[in-house]
């Protein structure tokens, strides 16, 4: 599995205003996440966050969710999420899925949500990958 490379080569695409080579990368690795997520549906098995494959598989359909959303496509991305708290352990990250979808069906555009409900000056100490950690007013949301 490449998906940790191939999603490090789409974000050093992106950085480079490579869009089409982005694109490629990340398409490379969503196709493998996407594999490793379909297994985990089917076998009704949870992501094992210490294996690199599989939690860079999670950091790019995260990433996904978040494309989905500034398309516009909320219902998908609201599903996706959904079904991915059901795979995993960890309280934080399902917690973060939740605040995504929250801001999601409160049809607040993506970068604004990040922009004042997301501590985005705060790197996360377990899982530096993710934009995890919320200031306080992410209890507005909760209706």
């Amino acid at each position: 599995m490449k998906i940790k490379q191939n999603y490090f080569e789409f974000r050093n695409a992106l950085t480079k205003n490579e869009i089409q080579k982005a694109e490629e990368f990340f398409q490379k690795a969503y196709d493998e996440a996407f594999v490793i997520y379909q297994h985990k549906l089917t076998h009704n098995e949870k992501f094992d966050l210490k294996n690199e494959d599989e939690l860079f598989a999670l950091v790019v359909l995260v990433d996904n969710i978040i494309g989905l959303w500034k398309e516009g496509m909320i219902e998908e991305g609201v599903a996706l999420s959904e079904s991915l708290i059901e795979l995993i352990d960890s309280p934080k990250l399902k917690e973060m899925l939740k605040g995504y979808s929250l801001g999601m069906e409160s049809g607040i555009e993506v970068d604004r949500f990040f922009r004042e409900y997301v501590n985005l000056s705060k790197v996360d100490e377990e899982f530096p990958q993710f934009l995890c950690n919320f200031n306080e007013n992410i209890k507005e949301l909760i209706k």
